[in-house]
């Protein structure tokens, strides 16, 4: 018991660490929204260039007569489909992490990339 006691750590040091890691969860968890926010607008962006994209094709059909008709043209519809609901599903996950990480119980892997994540966006500012 003795030796159990010697090796703790003194209370005021454990809180200390415990509102460090509280704080650095909370500006990870605002960091995480923001990247979630940026995710969006360039998932948006990308879907709306496809979007354009695909009527251009179809508008070129038309005018200039390709020799490829319309008909055998896949749908992209099902693939813009997939991918709003893997990116949603993503998402959802990242949420449920953060959720966790806030309420104090985050995995070591979950922790070490968010720890990872926040590394690397604060070389890339550096970098600018």
């Amino acid at each position: 018991m003795r030796g159990t006691l010697a090796a703790a750590v003194p209370r005021a040091q454990h809180e200390a660490a415990e509102a460090g890691l509280r704080a650095e969860a909370a500006a990870l968890a605002q960091r995480l929204q923001e990247l979630e926010r940026r995710h969006e607008k360039t998932c948006e962006e990308v879907f709306r260039v496809q979007r354009q994209a695909l009527s251009w094709r179809w508008v070129t059909c038309g005018v200039r007569g390709s020799p490829e008709p319309p008909a055998l043209w896949p749908n992209p519809l099902p693939v813009l489909q997939e991918t709003e609901t893997r990116h949603s599903k993503v998402v959802t996950l990242y949420r449920s992490h953060l959720l966790y990480a806030v309420q104090g119980h985050m995995d070591e892997d979950v922790q070490r990339l968010l720890c990872q994540i926040l590394s690397m966006q604060r070389l890339q500012e550096q970098g600018r």
